[in-house]
């Protein structure tokens, strides 16, 4: 078995001094550039990316790679027709950051239900303004995606008594259980538009496929239920910018909370920032203390794992994936 093993890291950042666990077992190969990559993927059979933006494998390919791992859960920067027609072994950082993205979640709902922001503020001008805020038990709530983030959402919503349901590609009478709750039946996408009208929160889950691109667009927020307040924890692609901001300046959309955009770092001159309606969070509703060692822990034991011949943790179905299944995520 190959002793190298490539580690996709941000053009301008530096090596983490967690990937000293990884030269336990291997001798990993630091990239930035794609003249890098492509030089260490003539020695190394095996990647861990730790750059959710990186386009290494789909402008280059996988080459004579075995197995990607990602630190994220999302997988749509290396889950492409050419890994999966290859056979290359996927896998992702699921467990880890599901938990922290629901509690985000819940605070930011939390936020809006029991209007934090204009508490603070008044606390900030020194002002004594008594007022009444709205109850979170009996909220309603549609989340949008019914994988492992998708999934603690709901459960979590529901354990504080807001009434969820869950939409994903297709309609089914279970989505499963998560720590022995049931999650109950799950909607499909043809009936998105219908179960908007139905939240007075909407919460994106899902990854980034093919069929999520842009799946939230003008005529999705005339379907919102007016007032409601909207959060992206998914991917940004998944949201029409132009369309959100007219259901925000509008008022069909209350208040948004976005962790993710279409273009990050969010450029300082976009309309979000401005915005007094808009709560934005710099795509880290996951990163708790110690993630990143937690990810390449991961790494590490499945590497233990390829290096041995064992089945390795949080496989990922790239074909499934492809298809537009993403909450079959695991083999």
């Amino acid at each position: 078995m190959n002793s190298k093993v490539i580690v996709a890291i941000e053009p301008e950042s530096q090596a983490l001094d967690e990937f000293a666990l990884i030269s336990e077992v291997a001798e990993p190969i630091i990239v930035r550039t794609p003249a890098q990559f492509l030089a260490a993927r003539q020695e190394a059979r095996a990647m861990f990316v730790c750059d959710l933006a990186t386009s290494l494998i789909r402008d280059h390919g996988p080459g004579k790679l075995e197995w990607i791992q990602t630190n994220s859960i999302g997988v749509d920067a290396v889950a492409t027709p050419e890994v999966a027609a290859a056979g290359v072994l996927v896998t992702n950082a699921r467990g880890i950051f599901e938990q922290p993205i629901a509690e985000f979640v819940l605070a930011s709902i939390l936020c809006q239900v029991k209007d934090l922001r204009r508490t603070l503020e008044d606390q900030r001008r020194g002002v004594w303004n008594q007022r009444t805020t709205a109850n979170l038990k009996g909220r309603r709530a549609v989340v949008v995606g019914a994988g492992g983030v998708g999934a603690r959402i709901a459960v979590l919503l529901r354990a504080v008594g807001m009434d969820v349901e869950i939409v994903a590609r297709t309609r089914r009478e279970s989505g499963g259980s998560v720590d022995g709750v049931r999650l109950g039946p799950v909607f499909g996408a043809d009936e998105l538009r219908e179960r908007l009208a139905f939240a007075d929160d909407v919460v994106i889950a899902a990854p980034l496929t093919l069929e999520t691109v842009g799946m939230m667009d003008a005529e999705a927020f005339d379907s919102v239920r007016p007032g409601a307040h909207f959060v992206n924890v998914g991917r940004g692609a998944i949201v029409n910018d132009d369309a959100l901001l007219a259901a925000l300046r509008s008022g069909r959309v209350a208040a948004a909370t976005l962790d993710v955009f279409s273009v990050e770092p969010l450029p300082r001159v976009h309309p979000f920032w401005e915005m007094e309606n808009v709560l934005i969070s710099p795509h880290q509703s996951g990163d708790v203390h110690d993630w990143k060692r937690s990810t390449v822990e991961l790494f590490v034991r499945n590497l233990r794992r390829w290096r041995a011949g064992e089945e390795l943790e949080n496989r990922v179905n790239t074909a499934a994936f492809l298809a537009g299944e993403p909450e079959a995520d695991a083999d």
